[in-house]
């Protein structure tokens, strides 16, 4: 690998974490189910949901366990807007917007322990109660603890009917607060109950201070997950389970009285390797690239159209193949790429059809699909477009499952597959291509979705999410990233970050799913 590329750095995260005390109730014959929205703007560029905490139900004075992180700009003005709404479990009917708070990252880094409180106020400026923000700033660490615990004579809690239904959450000290960083499974009416092991780096768990205390708590799951009862907790410390072999810990439920025994079975200390670590051991990126030829881009013979060449500069798509070719380019081991078309009707010189085609090779052959460089990629697709009928409608399934079957073949040759796709957003086989990239979370791949045009891209933010569970199927790991050209059209190392920011990370986690690690 060329030494002089430049390489994603693993820069700082800042981890957020959010409470609120005193909420309003907005419920008539109940209490409100609250959960937390985050919307970050970094200077320069256009406002971005972070994502939704989960919703606690009945509940007044939420602990959210889902925490938000995002990259710590500290040379650019980064505005934050937390939104706390009422979830509204009716079909059909709409979440209520409690209230919301707006601040800046360098307000809450800024104060003292990173911690700041803030006030609530609903859309006519009225407090509905107090909102808290912590914030933990670290770099990545790839030191992680492999754990495995089981209880020994816990609390019953249920009386004569029943056992108690136990389960952990662990907290990390920051400043004055614990806050939430890691809960097992529950099991059911288990007295002696053996959680699945786990791994959490020491970063999360401790800050990667090893003889920081961290805090476990047991809990006994009542009424659907509200009104949990408190069994006991401990607190050690990385330094005592590992440097000391402590493996047993008392639970403390009151004064003179214990809630049982908390056995630490299996402990392992594994160091994760770097996205750095695995290119400088051969690992390369296939790049294939996807282009929206639908209707909805509008017909390139027209001005108003994505695909019309306007200027010298040429159209969106085509400065947006540029922009993204020319990053991810550096990583691909023989520049040769692979481009495909969908929802379109192909009428190219070895590839002549009368139907729409959803993954169709802009070359006309499947056997040879690619082009060679950048300059390649652009002048196929200037070529190839007078002899396509836009149509539609949209459908990412097909060229998502071919990717995939290429990504498979490749897994052993230590080449990593990753899937450009440029498109307007205008979705149709939403339900397809959720349940394939379920599938994708096993295969060395990952897709980033540049959304071009002025659309509405709320499909392509739905499949962005980190969802655990997709289409009834758990996700091992994230593959999907949603970047919007527009808002980084202007500035081509800002984009840079954006398409790269998750890759690094995907690699990493495939590679620690199945345990590889690099050779040299």
């Amino acid at each position: 690998m060329d030494q002089n590329k430049s390489i994603p750095e693993e820069r700082y995260k800042l981890e957020i974490f959010v409470k609120a005390k005193n909420l309003k109730d907005m419920d008539t014959f109940s209490k409100s189910d609250p959960f937390c929205r985050l919307l970050h703007t970094i200077q320069g560029e256009k406002e971005k949901c972070e994502g939704d905490t989960e919703f606690l139900k009945n509940n007044l004075n939420p602990c959210w366990e889902k925490s938000f992180v995002i990259d710590y700009i500290f040379e650019l003005n980064q505005k934050l807007v937390f939104q706390v709404w009422d979830k509204n479990q009716s079909a059909g009917s709409d979440d209520y917007l409690m209230g919301e708070v707006e601040t800046t990252v360098a307000d809450i880094v800024g104060a003292k322990d990173m911690k700041q409180e803030f006030e609530l106020k609903d859309k006519k400026g009225k407090g509905v109660g107090t909102l808290v923000v912590n914030i933990d700033k670290q770099p990545e660490d790839n030191q992680f603890l492999q754990l495995s615990w089981i209880g020994k004579d816990l609390m019953n809690t249920d009386g004569f009917f029943g056992k108690s239904d136990p389960f952990l959450k662990f907290y990390k000290r920051v400043g004055e607060d614990w806050l939430p960083v890691h809960k097992t499974e529950m099991i059911k009416d288990n007295l002696n109950p053996e959680w699945k092991p786990f791994q959490i780096s020491f970063k999360r768990l401790c800050g990667s201070k090893q003889e920081e205390k961290f805090k476990v708590e047991c809990w006994d799951v009542h009424e659907k997950g509200t009104n949990n009862q408190f069994m006991g907790y401990f607190e050690t410390s990385i330094h005592e389970i590992i440097n000391e072999n402590k493996s047993e810990f008392n639970l403390e439920y009151q004064a003179n009285k214990s809630g049982g025994k908390i056995i630490l079975k299996e402990k392992k200390v594994i160091k994760r390797p770097t996205f750095m670590d695995f290119l400088r051991d051969g690992e390369q990126i296939n790049l294939i690239i996807g282009v929206d030829y639908t209707a909805q881009n509008g017909n390139p013979n027209f001005p108003d159209s994505l695909h019309a060449f306007k200027t010298q500069n040429g159209n969106q798509y085509e400065t947006a193949i540029k922009a993204c070719a020319q990053i991810l380019l550096n990583y691909d081991y023989d520049k040769k790429v692979a481009m495909y078309g969908f929802g379109a009707v192909p009428h190219l010189p070895n590839y002549n059809v009368n139907e729409t085609e959803q993954c169709f090779p802009l070359t006309g052959d499947f056997q040879k699909p690619e082009v060679y460089g950048l300059e390649g990629l652009v002048n196929l697709y200037k070529q190839t477009l007078p002899n396509l009928q836009f149509s539609g409608p949209g459908c990412l399934g097909e060229i998502l499952n071919y990717s995939k079957q290429i990504a498979e073949f490749n897994a052993k040759k230590k080449i990593y597959t990753v899937l450009l796709i440029l498109t307007c957003g205008q979705i149709h086989d939403l339900h397809q291509t959720t349940e394939i990239i379920a599938q994708c979370a096993n295969v060395p791949i990952s897709v980033i979705l540049v959304g071009v045009g002025d659309f509405d891209f709320k499909k392509l933010e739905f499949l962005d999410q980190d969802q655990k569970q997709l289409q009834k199927e758990v996700l091992t790991r994230n593959v999907v990233q949603f970047v919007p050209f527009a808002p980084f059209s202007h500035s081509l190392p800002i984009l840079q970050r954006e398409l790269l920011a998750e890759l690094p990370h995907q690699l990493t986690n495939y590679k620690s799913l199945l345990g590889l690690v690099p050779s040299k």
